[in-house]
């Protein structure tokens, strides 16, 4: 992980999965791809809206789209760092 921040979110997206979605903790890693999960293609967008309600915010699929083969856990805590500082530099539409 980069940046403080970034171990943040990726501890946040390991407590979802292990109390979500009943993955091992263990077998959680930021090299981790979304398809490794174990998620079928609804699970994997639940989880995607569990981490967005977490981390208040809604993630562009310009920016990640779950359904694109090879997104690791690394890649999903650089695109919630980047929205949050996106919507920090924005606070007027963050929320519009």
């Amino acid at each position: 992980m980069s940046s403080p921040l970034s171990s943040l979110i990726f501890n946040s997206i390991t407590a979802i999965l292990v109390s979500k979605f009943d993955v091992e903790p263990s077998s959680v890693t930021p090299d981790m791809a979304l398809s490794e999960l174990g998620l079928d293609s609804l699970g994997l967008m639940e989880f995607v809206f569990a981490v967005e309600d977490a981390f208040h915010l809604r993630l562009p699929e310009d920016r990640l789209d779950p359904r694109e083969a090879g997104i690791t856990l690394q890649r999903l805590c650089e695109a919630i760092e980047a929205q949050i500082r996106c919507d920090a530099e924005s606070p007027m539409t963050a929320h519009a």
